[in-house]
């Protein structure tokens, strides 16, 4: 029962089995085949992944550029490798690029098979095991207020500027559907905490879309997932490595 496609990591015999599941997923096909993503392609992520353990990070997309900075090995960074969107074969981080053959794709390690249980989503194998709970947005339990700008309106939840919802045109009191509830992550046997500050400012999620990595060598675990859509879709990895939450990064459209 697995898929290794980005968007669609469940099997076509769960998926005829649960009316529910096939009920998302028809709306996550009808989002990937129309205009919803008319904004623009999405990166990828990637590790960096280098014999000498760092890359160079150049201020211009050129061999012969002043080296800035380094990055370590396994540090994730998120960029557009496709040749139509970069023809350069630079990737631009922080302070400026790191050649994409220092790289390596998260979507190169091993994905890790999933199901659904209830509510959530399962990935699990012999060495990790990773459950993504999402529920209804209730604004009851929520303070909301809202910050304009030109054009648009920004929503602040609890205090926080949030991901998968923002207003355009003036007067429209759009709230978010749902959010995540829970992420738990166990790696060989042991439980990694995950702070609730990895994903609470995170909404409309598209859970279905979720995927999950392994790189067994530097035992990191990559969650992935794709959320919301037009203007206001984005992606996050989290990264955990041995048995420790490094931190998520947040990836946009062209």
């Amino acid at each position: 029962m697995l898929c290794r496609n980005k968007f669609f990591p469940l099997s076509y015999g769960k998926i005829i089995q649960n009316k529910n599941l096939m009920k998302h997923l028809m709306i996550l096909f009808i989002l990937l085949t129309t205009n919803v993503f008319a904004q623009g392609p999405f990166g990828d992520y990637a590790v960096v992944k280098d014999k000498d353990g760092y890359v160079n990070i150049r201020a211009k997309e050129n061999v012969k550029s002043k080296i800035v900075g380094t990055l370590p090995n396994n540090t994730l960074v998120y960029g557009f490798f496709d040749k139509e969107y970069n023809p350069t074969n630079w990737i631009e981080v922080d302070k400026g690029y790191v050649h994409q053959s220092r790289l390596k794709k998260i979507s190169d390690f091993r994905a890790i098979e999933v199901k659904v249980q209830g509510n959530s989503i399962i990935f699990d194998d012999k060495d990790v095991k990773v459950t993504i709970t999402k529920q209804k947005f209730d604004k009851t339990k929520h303070k909301i207020t809202k910050k304009e700008h030109d054009g648009w309106t920004e929503l602040i939840i609890d205090g926080k500027a949030i991901y998968g919802i923002d207003i355009y045109g003036g007067n429209d009191d759009s709230l978010p559907e749902d959010h995540y509830k829970s992420i738990t992550v166990t790696m060989k046997g042991k439980n990694v905490p995950i702070p609730k500050s990895a994903y609470d400012d995170l909404y409309q999620i598209f859970y279905f879309s979720s995927s999950v990595y392994y790189d067994k060598e530097a035992e990191a675990l990559y969650i992935l997932a794709h959320n919301s859509e037009n203007a206001s879709a984005y992606e996050v990895c989290w990264q955990i490595v041995k048995g420790e939450y490094k931190g998520r990064v947040i990836g946009y459209p062209l």
